[in-house]
């Protein structure tokens, strides 16, 4: 499993990792996949509306642990 650093910002629903290999990891899994909208670059992302609780959980289960930044 990689230690890779990612963030989540709740209020601007984005994912933001610190390497593009993770987002490309994140994207595989079959859950997430769904709660990702659109790739703006290889490390930022848009979460879905109302995806961001989900996508949450599910980088927990995952074994990631993303750091929320609530702006």
């Amino acid at each position: 499993m990689m230690s890779i650093a990612s963030t989540l910002h709740e209020n601007i629903p984005l994912i933001e990792v610190a390497d593009g290999v993770l987002l490309d990891v994140i994207a595989a899994d079959p859950q997430a996949r769904t709660l990702i909208l659109v790739r703006l670059s290889d490390r930022v992302a848009i979460i879905a509306p109302g995806g961001f609780d989900a996508l949450l959980a599910r980088l927990r289960k995952l074994g990631h642990l993303p750091h929320v930044v609530e702006e």
